[in-house]
C-alpha cells in the first residue's frame, strides 16, 4: 500500500497547506535540493543532503523540531501529530 506525501511527511504538508511553500530542485542561484519559504523568503534551506529523500527527512526534522514550535506554538505540533 502506498502510502501518501502528507502521511510521510506531515510537517511539510501542514507547512504548504497553511503557511508557505517549498522548492525541489536545483535552482540557478542555491545548490541546495530543498528550500522552505515563505513570503519574507528561505526559512531554510538543504546544504548537506545527497539525495531528495534525506533533503525531505531533512527539511521535516527542521519544521518539526525548530520552524514550527517556534513560529507557531506546540500547539501546532500537536494538531499535526493527532491528525
Amino acid at each position: 500500500m502506498k502510502k501518501s506525501f502528507s502521511s510521510l511527511y506531515p510537517y511539510l504538508a501542514w507547512w504548504i497547506e497553511n503557511h508557505g511553500f517549498t522548492q525541489i530542485g536545483l535552482g540557478n542561484e542555491h545548490d541546495s535540493f530543498l528550500m522552505v519559504l515563505d513570503e519574507g523568503g528561505v526559512c531554510w534551506e538543504d546544504n548537506d543532503s545527497d539525495s531528495i529523500d534525506e533533503a525531505l527527512k531533512a527539511a521535516e526534522k527542521y519544521l518539526k523540531e525548530v520552524e514550527i514550535p517556534e513560529r507557531f506554538g506546540d500547539d501546532i505540533i500537536a494538531e499535526i501529530e493527532n491528525s
